[in-house]
């Protein structure tokens, strides 16, 4: 403490050199404290600092919907197949139709999957959870069970051609959708 009250006493004379140890003395201080300041701003609680490290290594999400023992949204890495997502779930609930998905396809980041039921209904559906035709994008009508690229293809070249859907049994007039695929789906959509 001493010799810092020379160096200051130092510094008030005039003294070029007493002003640079104190300037060398101030940097190294401050970083110090920037330091020691990083250090104690790093402790977060257990849960949070999982959850980041979670999110970091897992950057992709998977929403899973249905009849699915744990419905909501996964974190999946790229290469993850549908079946990994089920699982993770808690699989299917007794009245899950296990056709519904093809379980071996990879899944994609930021896609809601639905898994409907035997009598091709979902758990839980309410109008808000409805994929809408008249926004749905490809990727979003390949999630509804038996449609795939060239059907989903199809149903946006029949909105484009035919403007928007007025109302659900429009998918009729689609090419390639039947009676049969209609009654799987016609719960899980809105116009």
């Amino acid at each position: 403490m001493e010799s810092f009250k020379k160096l200051l006493t130092a510094v008030r004379t005039g003294d070029r050199a007493a002003l640079r140890r104190l300037a060398v003395f101030g940097v190294v201080g401050i970083t110090a404290l920037i330091l020691l300041l990083a250090s104690l701003g790093g402790t977060e609680t257990g849960a949070v600092a999982r959850s980041r490290t979670k999110v970091a290594q897992n950057a992709l999400f998977v929403a899973l919907v249905g009849c699915v023992v744990r419905p909501g949204v996964y974190p999946v890495d790229s290469a993850t197949r549908l079946f990994e997502v089920i699982s993770a779930a808690g699989g299917f609930t007794t009245c899950a139709d296990e056709g519904s998905v093809n379980l071996a396809r990879l899944v994609t980041d930021g896609e809601q999957i639905i898994v409907s039921g035997s009598l091709g209904v979902t758990a839980n559906t309410s109008a808000s959870k409805l994929l809408s035709l008249n926004s749905a994008t490809v990727t979003d009508l390949e999630t509804l069970p038996g449609v795939g690229p060239t059907l989903a293809g199809r149903i946006i070249d029949w909105k484009t051609a035919n403007g928007n859907f007025s109302t659900v049994e429009d998918l009729l007039k689609v090419s390639g959708i039947g009676d049969k695929l209609f009654a799987r789906i016609r719960t899980m959509v809105r116009p």
